[in-house]
């Protein structure tokens, strides 16, 4: 679910955390040789809790997102001999006491400043923990943001700039903070592009769902992963006044992202195909090409796959776009994963496409699956 490096070494965060029954887990892999890379060491906790959302490192220690399990702290000095070093659960109760199963905060993503971890804590807020006695971390700060108190917030990531941080804020989009003093954080500014208080953005409708987020010091720009809207770039450089000065995709092509990175003038996107709460269509990575003067452009063009009428009942239309001639192989699947029917295998000209089929197949959930020569792209289609 997400990765660091540092070095010549890939930390791995292990676990799925949509699932209630993976253990949160740590993975170090030597990529000196990239074709050859290896597993130095694997580490698991002993109690299920979702998985792990984040992982970083600062200097010996590796920090992990652990969702219901907290913060744990690893010493990962030796790559070869990952160990525990603390656990850390923040007090669930706040905002909301005695939450409910779905208002229960989950450790996501983090960031490590000294002797401070600036923790997400998903519907819990903000929580600035001590880790100055490593073996005994401390909470000593959080916030929530005051204006969005009427909606379970969801912080997911967070990046700092000397005292300013930078937080993605789930369905209620960018909060800018001040944290000169962890125990006394204000909000500076908060870009709020999907009006997340009002009533009717329900988080299941909501246009766009901040998840991960990256930031270019040099031009004061943030690289906000924004799930159905995919990409807002936004200028920070004046905090109190960020503005939205490019964007990629749009809400309604079923794109969701999820990770966000930028190093020099690409763009890479991570994207997720989830059927529930939010749906998607493909899993992948995206690559965009940026220059703050041009904007983005796409290094390679990806299928968009398209179905009707959806759900079907006898015959099911398949459509896409070439932007140059392809071999396809278009497969139809199960929802367990297994091949039921193969649709196409062949080459097809640039242009648009349809492709008609009558599936013999009983009432039910399947995905059609479309490789070609760059990559792969899934599409749920429901048979009534």
């Amino acid at each position: 679910m997400n990765a660091c490096q540092v070095g010549d070494y890939l930390y791995l965060a292990l676990g799925n955390f949509f699932n209630g029954d993976n253990k949160p887990g740590m993975a170090i892999i030597d990529i000196h040789d990239p074709e050859n890379a290896f597993a130095t060491d694997v580490w698991s906790w002993d109690v299920p809790g979702k998985g792990c959302a984040f992982v970083t490192v600062s200097g010996d220690y590796a920090f992990l997102g652990a969702m219901t399990q907290g913060l744990l702290i690893l010493n990962a000095a030796q790559k070869d001999s990952i160990t525990f070093v603390s656990q850390y659960i923040p007090d669930i109760h706040f905002p909301v006491q005695n939450p409910t199963a779905i208002q229960m905060p989950n450790a996501r993503g983090m960031a490590v400043r000294d002797d401070e971890v600036f923790l997400c804590y998903d519907a819990g807020g903000l929580r600035v923990i001590d880790i100055s006695d490593i073996e005994q971390p401390v909470e000593k700060g959080r916030y929530i943001n005051p204006l969005a108190l009427g909606k379970q917030q969801a912080y997911n990531n967070i990046v700092l700039n000397n005292d300013t941080a930078y937080v993605a804020a789930d369905y209620c989009g960018l909060e800018i903070l001040h944290i000169s003093d962890p125990e006394d954080i204000s909000g500076i500014s908060w870009w709020n592009p999907w009006d997340c208080q009002s009533p009717a953005n329900a988080w299941v409708n909501s246009p766009g769902h901040a998840n991960q987020l990256d930031f270019d010091p040099a031009h004061h720009l943030v690289f906000l992963s924004t799930g159905r809207s995919e990409l807002n770039i936004t200028d920070v450089s004046d905090p109190a006044a960020p503005r939205q000065i490019g964007t990629h995709g749009t809400p309604s092509d079923n794109y969701l992202t999820w990770g966000a990175t930028q190093m020099g003038e690409r763009i890479y996107l991570a994207y997720i195909n989830p059927l529930f709460p939010i749906f998607g269509i493909w899993s992948g990575v995206k690559i965009l090409e940026w220059e703050k003067t041009t904007g983005i452009r796409e290094t390679a063009p990806v299928i968009t796959l398209k179905a009707f009428p959806n759900p079907f009942h006898g015959q099911l239309c398949l459509t896409f776009d070439l932007a140059r001639s392809e071999e396809l192989k278009i497969q139809l699947f199960n929802f367990a994963g297994v091949m039921i029917e193969d649709l196409a295998n062949k080459r097809f000209d640039a242009g648009n496409h349809r492709l008609y089929a009558a599936p013999r197949i009983p009432a039910g959930v399947y995905q059609v699956r479309i490789t070609s020569e760059t990559g792969s792209q899934e599409l749920v289609v429901v048979k009534n």
